[in-house]
């Protein structure tokens, strides 16, 4: 803007001035007042972008630290600083979506998705937080863009399953999370969406070797594990593995908070497996959460009157609870 008025002024000047000695002496003034103008907003913008940058490092430095509150506000001071750094407001809207703050986060992928049409990822971000508002055409459409951008974004892929998984089309689900592993086959996220699928079908078989590469793994955090062992022993059991069914799950529910008919579940399987203690100590912790359980509470019954003698112990004596995708963790 200050440019532009100064070269305005020195056109008015050569068309006003009669005096050759005279208009240059006048267009030389008004070319240092234009120069010095250009170098202040130059400047200033420098400035704007060396403080936004700054404030971008406090805020990973914060985020380091477990402080987010002050990691969003930093960020969010960056943005309005140097309002045209996408890579700052992409963080920061990923930040938002993140601690679920998803209206914000719309608000700043969209103007992300208007700034820089061909980056993949302001998409997929805005297809995330539609995908968490549950607005699942919107969603759809958003990956679409993404993907046709980057076929092989194995996060847009990772979504478009999430996506059709929601909708009920598993199979479509499983097509798209078979491609995201031939791109990426240690990823963790999807290997376990699909062994879920296979083992809400019955297809416990297809979905154990799946499970059993990530317990395996030995980069992993415990939760992980521990979900995939729970996994793995339902897989078991679908199986008629009792012995491996009962440590698989006794393995993977230390990892969670075990609902009463998950520490049914696991007694089921001991009880079927041979291991009436164990199985008793299941039931005790069943009791525990919800002690007017009629199944925990016949399961206990058959126990102290020493069932396992009046009964083989591959017959269950309770029937096991229907196969829930539902984490607890």
């Amino acid at each position: 803007m200050v440019c532009s008025l100064f070269r305005l002024l020195s056109i008015l000047i050569r068309s006003v001035c009669g005096s050759r000695g005279l208009r240059c002496a006048l267009v030389a003034l008004v070319g240092g007042l234009s120069g010095a103008g250009c170098a202040r907003q130059q400047s200033t913008v420098t400035a704007r972008s060396e403080t936004a940058e700054r404030l971008s490092a406090e805020a990973r430095q914060a985020k380091v630290r477990g402080d987010s509150q002050s990691a969003e506000h930093l960020l969010t001071e960056a943005v309005e600083r140097n309002p045209s750094d996408c890579e700052t407001r992409l963080e920061l809207s990923e930040m938002l979506l993140a601690d679920g703050n998803t209206q914000a986060a719309i608000v700043h992928l969209q103007k992300l998705v208007d700034q820089n049409p061909d980056d993949p990822r302001s998409y997929l971000g805005l297809a995330e937080a539609m995908y968490k508002q549950r607005n699942l055409a919107e969603a759809d459409r958003l990956v679409g863009n993404a993907l046709d951008l980057d076929p092989r974004q194995t996060r847009g892929l990772l979504l478009r399953g999430k996506i059709e998984q929601s909708r009920g089309n598993d199979e479509r689900a499983l097509d798209d999370y078979y491609e995201l592993l031939a791109f990426e086959p240690d990823h963790i996220q999807a290997t376990m969406l699909v062994a879920r699928i296979h083992l809400r079908h019955g297809e416990g078989r297809l979905a154990a070797p799946k499970l059993r590469t990530i317990v395996e793994s030995r980069e992993l955090e415990p939760h992980l594990r521990g979900s995939a062992q729970w996994l793995l022993g339902r897989c078991y059991s679908q199986d008629g593995r009792w012995p491996d069914a009962a440590q698989a799950l006794a393995a993977g529910i230390t990892s969670r908070r075990g609902t009463c008919d998950e520490w049914l579940e696991l007694a089921d399987a001991c009880w079927r497996g041979g291991e009436p203690q164990q199985a008793r100590a299941a039931v005790d912790q069943a009791l525990q959460r919800a002690p007017a359980n009629p199944r925990a509470q016949a399961l206990l019954a058959a126990l102290d009157d020493d069932a396992r003698a009046r009964q083989p112990s591959g017959e269950p004596i309770v029937s096991p609870a229907e196969f829930s995708d539902q984490e607890n963790d």
